[in-house]
């Protein structure tokens, strides 16, 4: 005649201790994984052809300015407005980053980048994108910290390879990735740190005073933008943004 167990008696006791160290070992297997996985994001960074730029670059009134040190008194000065989730910013920065590398660098063009994150989503405006905390949030609180450090070399290419790897980078990076990245791209200890544990979601005064200064100026939020004397360029509809390079420094 057989018998039912009691499932708690000592006598299974050691399948009990078996499906432990199973769902312990399942775990470790999934968090390496994940782990590897992230890695893998950032290790590829090793490749990368990292550029070497002659500007400077200065932080201040929530713009990244990038400048050369013989820049023209006369120079031509614009805000350049891009959102990390922009697929068409990221077309603008493939098709005239180079060229307008090239003009600051001769001292004809003094850029000030001002990064938006509206496009996390913001449905009720202003107020909403200061709670944002999607990828365009965490990539300008990431090169907000960059900037900071002053290092013109790290944030071109950090930046760089942002917008021209979005499909990438974008709804799969965290702050961790970032940091990792710019690690890969030479940032020192602090700065890592830095990108790790910098605030996202808490009303940035980045990206809300940029949004703030754009929709004062032109009446709407959008991304790209160039903007001189508070109009934009092109001024024409008919002109490609595309050439906006030549267009200021002619």
């Amino acid at each position: 005649m057989s018998t039912v167990k009691d499932p708690n008696s000592k006598g299974n006791s050691g399948f009990v201790w078996g499906l432990a160290v199973l769902l312990v070992i399942i775990a470790v297997v999934i968090g390496y994984i994940v782990y590897q996985g992230r890695g893998a994001q950032t290790d590829a960074l090793g490749d990368y052809a990292a550029e070497d730029v002659s500007m400077e670059i200065s932080y201040a009134d929530n713009a990244v300015t990038l400048k050369s040190a013989d820049a023209a008194k006369d120079a031509t000065e614009v805000d350049l407005y891009e959102d990390y989730s922009c697929p068409h910013c990221g077309d603008l920065a493939k098709e005239t980053d180079e060229q307008m590398k090239d003009a600051i660098d001769a001292g004809e063009l003094v850029v000030h980048v001002r990064t938006l994150n509206f496009l996390d989503g913001s449905p009720n405006g202003l107020e909403s994108i200061k709670s944002n905390t999607g990828h365009s949030s965490k990539a300008a609180a990431a090169m907000e910290q960059v900037a900071k450090t002053g290092d013109a070399k790290l944030y071109w290419n950090l930046r760089k390879y942002l917008m021209e790897n979005q499909s990438k980078v974008y709804n799969k990076w965290e702050m961790e990735d970032f940091a990792a990245a710019a690690k890969e791209l030479g940032a020192d200890d602090a700065t890592v740190k830095a990108i790790e544990e910098a605030p996202v979601g808490e009303g940035n005064p980045l990206v809300t005073s940029n949004y703030e200064k754009l929709e004062s100026e032109t009446g709407q939020v959008s991304s790209p933008r160039i903007i001189k004397d508070g109009k934009d360029i092109p001024e024409d509809q008919n002109t490609s943004i595309m050439e906006w390079v030549d267009i200021v420094t002619k």
